[in-house]
Order: structure tokens, then C-alpha cells, then sequence
């Protein structure tokens, strides 16, 4: 299985976990912590990766590989949309692969999938599951075309990563529901 040079990881980690009552990146989900299962699930279908945070001093190098590389939200508590941001500003890459840091049970095959969807036609590749749910922040979008449609947003206060989808161009695929289980209650583990 190939590793795509065209497409820049970003492990959205900047959230404040307030359900979830303590740093759920850090958290262990069959002695991993969730950020570090993320983490190498992308890493095994795209490089580089970061991992985007709200603040400089929040990072994770004593959970995750040396050298890892973070990007901070230019917006802090913004939400996701800040995140995606940076890591649009970050990429180098015509394709930007945006992964929640709570999705612990996300497979390379689901990354994948998305990854084999792209057409020059589409902005973002979502995920979609039976249940009819999309899955923004387990998405591929296309750079930098994203970029300026997430600094409007922004500009709008409009925080919704759902917006984003709405002003672009967007392709959803099915994929099975499991993977895609996030987890913002201890409850949900």
C-alpha cells in the first residue's frame, strides 16, 4: 500500500474537550493514546503530517513520534474550521487529508478510499455512513481552493465545518460506520 506524496496529513487536535472532561488525545484506547492511533493511521497513507493545535505551548511530541510537526490555530477557539485553516496554509500538497484526533478506531482503508475518489472536478471528498451522517472532519480537500472559503467563513463568524462543505464543491462516499465512531464522552468508548 502506497503512501501519497501529494497529500499533506493534518490531525485536528485543538479542540477543548469539555465533554469529555480531560484531553481525550491523550486518552488510551487499547493502551494507544487516540491521538497517536490517528495519527499513524494517516501517516500510512499520506505524507507529511501535522497536527494542527489551539495554542503554540498545546503539543503532543511526549505521545507521538519525534519531529512531529504542529500548526497552530491562527484564530484560537474558532474550532475545527481554524484548524483546517492552518493546516491549509501549512500544506504544501494539492490535497489537504483532515482527520479528527478522536476517530480511534479510523482504518487506512477508509483513507484510502477517500483518496481514491478525488477527480479534478471536486473540492472535498467526505466520508458518508449508512446512517446517512457525512463526516466533515474525517475529509480530503482540495488546496488552496479551501482556504479562501474558510477565511470568508470565518470573517462571517460562521463556525460550522458543515458551511464549508456547502460552499464547495463536494463528492460524498460511503463508507462503513465503525471507523468513523468518534469519541466525545468517556461513555462513547
Amino acid at each position: 500500500m502506497s503512501v501519497h506524496d501529494d497529500v499533506t496529513g493534518l490531525v485536528l487536535a485543538g479542540g477543548q474537550s469539555r465533554r469529555f472532561g480531560t484531553d481525550k488525545a491523550r486518552h488510551r484506547v487499547d493502551g494507544r493514546p487516540m491521538i497517536a492511533r490517528v495519527y499513524a493511521t494517516v501517516r500510512a497513507v499520506a505524507r507529511p503530517v501535522w497536527v494542527s493545535v489551539q495554542r503554540a505551548g498545546d503539543r503532543y511530541d511526549d505521545v507521538l513520534p519525534e519531529g512531529v510537526r504542529h500548526v497552530t490555530d491562527s484564530q484560537p477557539e474558532t474550532g475545527p474550521l481554524a484548524g483546517l485553516l492552518a493546516g491549509s496554509r501549512a500544506a504544501e500538497t494539492t490535497w489537504l487529508l483532515a482527520v479528527s484526533c478522536d476517530l480511534p478506531y479510523l482504518t487506512a482503508d477508509v483513507l484510502r478510499s477517500l483518496l481514491d475518489a478525488r477527480v479534478p472536478s471536486v473540492d472535498v471528498v467526505v466520508p458518508e455512513t449508512p446512517d446517512g451522517r457525512c463526516h466533515p472532519l474525517c475529509a480530503l480537500y482540495r488546496q488552496p481552493t479551501v482556504e479562501p472559503v474558510i477565511e470568508t467563513l470565518l470573517a462571517e463568524e460562521r463556525r460550522a465545518v458543515r458551511a464549508l462543505l456547502h460552499r464547495l464543491n463536494t463528492d460524498q462516499i460511503s463508507v462503513p460506520a465503525a471507523p468513523l465512531r468518534n469519541v466525545n464522552r468517556k461513555d462513547d468508548l
